[in-house]
């Protein structure tokens, strides 16, 4: 199976961004398709593809950065791995595109995130729009193109939520964790099981050796392997620095340095606090989530057959990272505001995910790794139902089990697969 197979959900939002901008930047993890995403935009329209990973083109985007960025009129020009060619070779795109009113001039790749390279101090803005390409989403991987629509139906409401439960695939909690396992990134998708450990340990290899060591310039002596294994033990955990650093054997400062890296080349994300009024959301600690679950669970040593059995105490964690994952994927094609959090009171109430779709309304959404939910299972999100009055619009717990069901007011028990149901 051929990467084109796989119909990416990005490749129009990066069409209409292009559309109306002098550059797009696609940003996303190594292995994710970012490549093929520029050579269908390259094909599209006759533009010029370039990677920084061949020799010549970084010797070139190094040592001649304005003859380098020249392209033909009406012709976008698609740099691939651009973090590599340095700020030199950004500046000189930056003046390129500001000597013309010209849309879609550049699209520029990287693995690492554009903002936070610390080799780069232009962030183009004001000319640049964004893209993040994310591992596969379960739609993309079915091949549904009117499937990921979660997020879409939480912006309308309550009774669209329903409509998607109702329709949702009845999977048992093995097939649930068959998919976590598998994670997103298309070679371990076509890959047999055997092969997808192989394509772990060489992604956490190349990333390791290659990448942090090298957007880093790290010269302390850290096992990196060891420290995303404890970053994927903390998966769906609040981030606490002092304890990952203990527990990694590594001074504070040191794990301070650390994780901004594993973010900026998109192995984890911060999912923010999230509160009613924006001042109280800042005393919320982020949660930490490996942006892809079967990464996670190769890091952990974990199978599907391990967390298809009730009660694995990864069982929860991994499934709830895994719905992180979809939404954020959902997040580039939906049409916003969406904002993702998570929600948490002193006093122990706390919600995992928080959707919030601006002056709209807010939903919560829950996760348990269950097949049976009860009453119980709803009373965090029934406190912030009660807190938020008419603008919360809708509960909803997702479960392993199979159907849906209706829990008193604005309240819905849903199966996970409800996130990318057609």
């Amino acid at each position: 199976m051929a990467d084109s197979a796989f119909r990416r959900r990005a490749l129009p939002e990066a069409e209409r961004r292009l559309a109306a901008a002098r550059i797009v930047v696609v940003n996303g993890p190594r292995q994710a398709g970012k490549s093929w995403l520029l050579r269908r935009l390259a094909e599209a329209h006759l533009g010029l593809y370039l990677s920084l990973d061949e020799a010549a083109n970084l010797r070139g985007a190094r040592t001649d950065s304005a003859g380098f960025v020249v392209r033909d009129a009406g012709r976008p020009m698609l740099i691939d791995e651009v973090q590599r060619g340095g700020e030199q070779l950004v500046l000189a795109i930056k003046a390129a595109a500001d000597a013309s009113d010209e849309r879609g001039q550049y699209v520029l790749a990287g693995s690492t995130r554009f903002l936070t390279e610390p080799r780069l101090s232009e962030s183009l803005a004001g000319r640049a729009r964004f893209v993040d390409l994310w591992p596969l989403s379960q739609g993309e991987i079915d091949g549904h193109d009117d499937g990921d629509r979660f997020l879409a139906a939480a912006v309308v409401g309550y009774e669209a939520i329903a409509e998607l439960g109702a329709r949702a695939e009845a999977l048992d909690r093995a097939a649930v964790f068959a998919r976590v396992t598998r994670g997103g990134f298309p070679e371990a998708v076509r890959a047999t099981e055997r092969d997808r450990t192989d394509f772990f340990a060489d992604y956490v290899r190349t990333v390791s050796q290659r990448d942090i060591t090298e957007l880093g310039r790290i010269t302390d002596r850290v096992d990196l392997p060891a420290v995303l294994r404890l970053l994927a033990a903390r998966s769906a955990g609040e981030l606490n620095m002092t304890d990952l650093a203990n527990d990694a054997g590594l001074g504070r400062d040191t794990a301070r340095r650390y994780l901004p890296l594993v973010e900026a080349i998109f192995l984890v994300v911060r999912l923010p606090g999230w509160s009613p009024k924006l001042v109280g959301a800042t005393r919320i600690r982020p949660k930490i989530h490996l942006t892809d679950p079967g990464l996670a669970a190769w890091l952990c040593r974990v199978t599907s057959t391990d967390l298809a059995r009730p009660g694995h105490p990864m069982d929860g964690a991994l499934l709830e990272s895994f719905v992180v994952g979809e939404l954020l994927r959902q997040q580039t094609w939906t049409p916003g505001p969406v904002w993702l959090g998570h929600w948490r009171e002193p006093a122990g109430r706390e919600v995992d995910i928080v959707v919030d779709c601006g002056p709209r309304h807010v939903v919560g959404v829950e996760v348990k790794a269950a097949v049976d939910v009860s009453e119980r299972d709803f009373r965090h999100l029934a406190h912030l139902r009660d807190r938020l009055g008419d603008r919360f619009a809708c509960g909803v717990v997702l479960h392993c089990g199979t159907r849906l069901r209706r829990f008193g007011d604005r309240m819905l028990a849903l199966p996970v697969s409800a996130l990318w149901q057609p």
